[in-house]
């Protein structure tokens, strides 16, 4: 598969592997939600949904980024790799919001099965 060793567009800083790894989180949301009746969101589920979003996704989005363009370029300056930075905003942006989805789901799930 040739367009997954594409690195992205500067003003697109998704390439196909970020958007593999949402929909991959998309999938894992529905079927385990669909799943469970009761939603607990507990210290630990936090505390894997902050690493999960706020350090292991943004830094294999950055290495898979980095191997992709030295493949590609000869010439790789500093400059070049500017906006592999914005990354991490991106995701952390996408982990908020999926706290307050859980967040949101498990005050619906609990005021469902306590009315």
């Amino acid at each position: 598969m040739y367009f997954f060793n594409e690195p992205a567009k500067p003003f697109m800083s998704f390439t196909y592997y970020d958007i593999a790894f949402l929909i991959l989180i998309v999938i894992i949301n529905i079927y385990i939600f669909r799943n469970r009746k009761s939603i607990k969101i507990n210290h630990l589920t936090k505390i894997s949904t902050f690493l999960l979003f706020f350090i292991l996704i943004p830094y294999l989005s950055n290495t898979i980024e980095t191997r992709n363009i030295y493949k590609k370029f000869t010439i790789v300056d500093g400059f070049n790799l500017w906006y592999l930075i914005f990354k991490y905003p991106v995701w952390w942006s996408i982990g908020v919001l999926e706290i307050l989805f859980l967040s949101n789901l498990q005050e619906k799930k609990s005021t469902n099965s306590t009315a």
